[in-house]
């Protein structure tokens, strides 16, 4: 099967190799926050991730600068300047944004490197795997400029406690969360010095790429499926998955013990 292909993006680089589509963010100028260009190229970008045979991982970073991602683009915004929506027709960035609102259950990982901030969290909610270095931030802005904090630290509930978040919204950019204590609240799972980051993500995703691709996805979306549920229903649940992805990992077989790539029989 062939590869698919990626747009010229604008607002990110893409590039695939050994299984892993590395996605980085490139605005770096604006720290890396989210425009009306950038949501509609990630919608794109999932589109083409989710059918691509060749990528197995995403990791996503950041070009090199103050931040990872500081959000939304508050001059811009990030809808067309000619929509006039109703409320309750708006969408939200974040279902254009992050994998699992687009149906792909392909492994994301996050590194953040300086500031993570707002919108920064729709991706890093719907992360598997989330690391960062030792210079990251994170924080919620919403009520400094007097705005609803409500989207990005619901999604969050599924990886950190209650309190974690609430102080993280009541305190706005009064107080931000560093490398260490997003360690200990279980926001990241490993710290890394700024050089060793975007190597370590990598590694991560390569060691990922070489297991067996159905067993893969079937297991995150499995797994993230559980928790909207509660746990007897998970749990009584989980056998289905198994049973969908067993007919289909039985016509597939290492394509090389060396490389542990599988491709169809």
């Amino acid at each position: 099967m062939e590869t698919q292909a990626f747009k010229d993006y604008t607002t990110i680089q893409v590039d695939v190799a050994d299984g892993v589509a590395t996605v980085t963010l490139n605005r770096p100028d604006k720290l890396n926050c989210f425009n009306r260009a950038m949501v509609t190229e990630f919608r794109d970008l999932w589109r083409v991730v989710r059918t691509d045979p060749k990528v197995r991982v995403v990791v996503l970073r950041a070009a090199p600068g103050r931040a990872f991602c500081s959000g939304v683009d508050v001059r811009e915004g990030w809808r067309a300047p000619e929509e006039d929506i109703a409320p309750f027709d708006q969408d939200d960035p974040g279902e254009w944004l992050g994998p699992k609102s687009n149906k792909v259950w392909k492994p994301l990982i996050v590194a953040v490197h300086g500031i993570a901030a707002g919108g920064a969290f729709y991706w890093l909610n719907e992360a598997d795997i989330v690391i960062c270095s030792d210079d990251a931030t994170f924080f919620d802005p919403h009520l400094k400029f007097g705005k609803i904090s409500a989207v990005e630290p619901i999604g969050a509930m599924g990886r950190i406690s209650y309190q974690e978040i609430m102080r993280m919204v009541l305190l706005a950019d009064s107080e931000r969360i560093g490398a260490s204590t997003a360690l200990r609240i279980s926001l990241v799972t490993e710290v890394t010095t700024s050089d060793q980051l975007w190597a370590r993500a990598r590694e991560l995703a390569v060691m990922i790429a070489q297991r067996h691709p159905v067993a893969v996805q079937g297991s995150v979306r499995a797994l993230w499926e559980a928790q909207s549920l509660p746990r007897a229903q998970a749990v009584s649940n989980a056998l289905k998955y198994i049973q969908i992805g067993k007919p289909i990992a039985t016509d597939l077989q290492p394509a090389s013990t060396k490389s542990g790539h599988w491709t169809l029989r």
